[in-house]
């Protein structure tokens, strides 16, 4: 089973709500914005990634802003036990916008 997500801790209501108008299939919880892969839990981990990527790919400018401003951006994943594998594809999204990976083995 594998979920993998982007969540921006963000500092305003008012800026969750601009990014949330501007990311597809992202929420706000906890006054962070969410992005969860909407790829089936059987996929690999990279797969999620890649899909994730696309949904922010367009924004990546209002991101980097957002980071500067002390916001911070995490891409939390729960995998399954056995080898994880991230592709350059799927690495692109973690590095362009220096976010951190933070894998859960279940």
């Amino acid at each position: 089973m594998t979920k993998a997500a982007v969540v921006i801790s963000v500092i305003s209501p008012e800026r969750a709500e601009l990014l949330q108008s501007k990311l597809p299939f992202s929420s706000i919880k906890q006054g962070n914005v969410i992005i969860q892969s909407k790829l089936e839990a059987g996929l690999p981990l990279n797969d999620h990634l890649v899909w994730l990527w696309g949904m922010l790919q367009n924004e990546r400018r209002l991101l980097k802003r957002i980071e500067e401003e002390e916001s911070k951006i995490i891409c939390q994943c729960q995998v399954g036990r056995g080898a994880v594998i991230i592709k350059p594809n799927g690495a692109e999204m973690l590095h362009l916008l220096n976010m951190e990976l933070m894998l859960e083995i279940k």
